[in-house]
């Protein structure tokens, strides 16, 4: 979440220490959910404030967010998070779409190369390895020290490599790669009361 310090002050210097952690807490729960309960109690948790608190700071409170607790600025943040997200997925679709394209390409050379080709020749025009790609294509999204993380997401995906490359290609679009793969990883959480064996990826 963007926070802009010096407008923030600006707009805030009137708050008390306790009015500018309610309203930390709650433009942080807007920001991770887009959305803010329309209820004192709910709110007066979000805030950590007792209700009898909650009651005598809600008015400076509310005055930052419209109808509904409705906030301007961050709906215009999560809109801009959402188009920047958007255009990275779409890169990272073209990219791959690029890719396949040209390993294809490859391909067919390498099957009707003529027998008088040297052997350097042969392997200029041969398929790029899938497993080779999927490294190289995880340390351009993840980073150049992700191969430990790249081999538990292959793991993790059975030794496939179509599987591993797809969810390289989604966290290409995240905002945090890294954190999609470790979630990849891990997997769903286990039912209560189920012992967790999930992969701990170690980020």
């Amino acid at each position: 979440m963007p926070l802009y310090i010096a407008d923030y002050r600006a707009d805030t210097a009137h708050l008390s220490a306790s009015q500018h952690g309610a309203y930390l807490l709650l433009i942080m729960h807007y920001w991770s959910t887009g959305s803010l309960p329309n209820d004192d109690a709910a709110l007066a948790r979000i805030a950590a404030m007792t209700p009898v608190e909650w009651k005598r700071n809600r008015a400076t409170v509310a005055a930052f967010f419209g109808d509904n607790w409705t906030h301007k600025r961050i709906d215009a943040e999560l809109n801009r998070a959402k188009e920047i997200s958007d255009k990275r997925s779409a890169s990272a679709k073209q990219r791959h779409s690029k890719s396949y394209a040209n390993a294809e390409q490859v391909d067919t050379h390498a099957r009707v190369l003529p027998q008088s080709q040297s052997p350097s020749e042969a392997k200029a025009s041969a398929p790029t390895d899938p497993e080779a790609d999927l490294f190289r294509r995880g340390r351009e999204v993840l980073g150049k020290s992700s191969g430990g993380l790249i081999k538990q997401l292959l793991a993790a995906k059975g030794g496939k490599i179509n599987l591993a490359r797809a969810a390289i290609e989604t966290a290409a679009g995240k905002n945090s790669p890294r954190e999609y793969i470790g979630a990849a990883i891990r997997g769903p959480e286990p039912p209560p009361g189920q012992t967790d064996h999930r992969v701990d990826p170690r980020l």
